[in-house]
């Protein structure tokens, strides 16, 4: 071990020595070696939690802290300990957050652990992952790299704890710096897992053989000659060309339409959309402030009249997002102190824009996230909801229906996924035209385990109408965990009769809400969660035979469901046809003349 040097860290309170030094590894460490002792209870945490220490035998650490969280705070962050870092750190510093976690209390103890700015200098935060651990010690190393620098005592390592009511210990925390002599992949890391993530859960056969059944269907080729007569040991390549199920992304009409890519990001991104995808919507330019501005509505019709040609069918997001925060019209602004106005506003707006799009959409969010945006339903009352609907019905009668909100598939929100039931509930017993419910699915690191999320389904697949996954991504950078539940997801959602679609809320950094929930990165390379996607949709669940007839001239297979190209050859004649493959099975018929 190289020479120890002293250096001074605050914590706001009390200044201390403390010792950081050089390890064996090439990394400095940047907390004391009693590293329990510097951290402190937020303020807003009295209410809520106290903390303790302890002197811990058996373990590579002799003290822990003990954090009692009496009740749940409304928000989670409103539990937090935090220790300021003395140390300056550079821009590429690549660091490691390192603990040792322990419930005691019944059930696993959950936090969320991250490195940021301290004080009031708030921004995105390098670091902000979660860490689970039952009542055994279990040890967590979460490396990460710096996007910028922090000046000595600017940064600070804090763990929230608000997430549930929880006793938990917390023991060995560490904070390494490896400067650029490591790379994060090089470094230990702590996947965060879920359950039914492991290879023999119970849920994965019943879901396997669900999608046999409901995903498939019987395909026969029967070959004759030109005198009718059935042509024995013709060859036959079956080659599939498009699912029917809607596999899909959002995408960026501003993009497609305007010099915000380079021609070589324009022309890729138009390309993986074409290859990767069979439904898309559009992010942002369909939704009333957007579509407000004229000057923007040929781009957009343009961009969706593009996918349409492109092969891809398209969905509509949104015609009414119920608050003043997410539109700000004027129309709609003019008319907010009178009531009659308003109503005739909005309806007027879904009627045109469902008529604008008419013949153009399979679907349409009529509203968005009622939950946390109802300004509209506290002046017009709830029954306005049905009237939507009503009008969006009108504008394009062909036109699925949708509702479509957050929280519901993803987090432990039980009152927003109770509302959103209950509001279902509600628009069916009124008469709404309903056909179709979106879930959206935006996860943070800690996502849904598989069981919880089998009964979410169900819940709402118990309504009879549509299910669509219609805003997918998951925000964590543990890449591994990423693409093990975007495979069990979508595993999930395909093996369920009612759901008709998988929509990710963007596919490419250079062009996401979320860059690390894109599957593509900047450079166009796949991400693991990529690469899990193109595997399903293009292997697991694609299908391509070949054979010959028999003796009644006919080959059968079995496929996934979509269309098909087939191509048979016999006594120096081919011929090449195109089929749908529906559930209830498909024979199509060659004559080679």
């Amino acid at each position: 071990m190289s020479k120890a040097r002293t250096i001074l860290l605050s914590t706001g309170l009390a200044a201390f020595a403390c010792v950081a030094y050089a390890a064996d590894n090439g990394a400095t460490a940047l907390l004391p070696a009693d590293s329990a002792s510097v951290f402190r209870l937020s303020g807003s945490a009295g209410e809520f939690a106290k903390m303790s220490s302890a002197t811990i035998t058996g373990q590579p650490f002799q003290s822990a802290l003990r954090l009692e969280v009496s009740r749940k705070p409304g928000r989670s962050q409103d539990v937090q300990i935090a220790a300021p870092v003395a140390s300056a750190v550079a821009v590429g510093d690549v660091l490691m957050v390192s603990f040792w976690l322990r419930s005691a209390s019944p059930g696993e103890a959950t936090v969320d652990v991250g490195f940021r700015a301290g004080g009031t200098a708030r921004g995105p935060a390098p670091l902000n992952m979660p860490a689970v651990a039952g009542s055994v010690w279990k040890k967590v190393q979460l490396p990460f790299a710096l996007t910028r620098g922090y000046d000595k005592g600017e940064a600070e390592v804090f763990f929230t704890l608000g997430l549930r009511q929880q006793t938990l210990d917390i023991g060995g925390i560490e904070l390494l710096n490896y400067g650029t002599s490591k790379r994060v992949a090089d470094l230990p890391f702590t996947r965060l897992g879920y359950g039914g993530g492991e290879p023999g859960a119970t849920w994965r056969k019943a879901a396997e053989e669900r999608i046999e059944r409901i995903r498939k269907g019987n395909l026969a080729v029967l070959v004759k000659d030109k005198a009718g007569k059935p042509v024995r040991g013709a060859e036959v390549s079956v080659r599939m060309r498009k699912h029917a199920f809607l596999f899909g992304a959002a995408v960026n009409a501003t993009a497609l339409s305007s010099q915000r890519l380079s021609a070589e990001n324009l022309a890729r991104y138009k390309q993986e959309i074409v290859q990767l995808f069979n439904f898309a919507v559009m992010e942002n330019e369909m939704k009333w402030p957007q579509w407000s501005n004229e000057a923007s509505r040929p781009a957009t019709l343009t961009a969706v009249d593009w996918l349409r040609e492109s092969g891809l069918q398209v969905r509509g997001h949104n015609l009414v997002w119920p608050s003043w925060r997410n539109t700000n019209v004027k129309a709609a602004v003019d008319a907010k102190g009178d009531p009659a106005a308003l109503a005739k506003v909005i309806t007027g707006h879904i009627t045109e824009t469902a008529a604008a799009f008419r013949g153009r959409l399979v679907d349409w969010d009529v509203i968005n996230e009622t939950f946390t945006n109802h300004d509209f339903m506290d002046i017009l009352g709830r029954h306005a909801m049905v009237d939507w609907f009503k009008a969006a019905r009108a504008g394009d009668p062909a036109v699925k229906l949708y509702i479509n909100d957050f929280n519901i598939i993803e987090g432990e929100d039980q009152a927003h996924q109770d509302d959103y039931a209950a509001t279902i509930r509600y628009l069916i017993d009124e008469g709404a035209p309903v056909d179709g419910i979106g879930l959206q699915g935006h996860f943070p690191a800690r996502v849904t385990p598989m069981d919880d999320l089998m009964k979410r389904f169900d819940r709402f697949a118990a309504f009879g109408k549509e299910l669509e996954i219609t805003e997918f991504d998951i925000n964590t950078s543990d890449e591994a965990t990423q693409s093990d539940y975007t495979r069990d997801f979508m595993t999930a959602a395909f093996s369920l009769p009612a759901v008709k679609a998988f929509v990710m809320w963007g596919f490419w950094e250079g062009a996401h809400w979320i860059p690390r929930g894109a599957m593509m990165r900047r450079d166009w390379s796949l991400k693991p969660n990529g690469a899990v996607y193109k595997d399903l949709v293009f292997k697991r669940w694609w299908t391509n035979a070949d054979g010959k007839t028999g003796a009644q001239g006919t080959f059968a297979t079995r496929g996934f469901l979509g269309d098909y190209e087939i191509e048979v050859k016999a006594n120096g004649k081919a011929k090449t046809m195109r089929v749908s493959l529906p559930k209830e099975g498909a024979q199509a018929e060659c004559v080679l003349e």
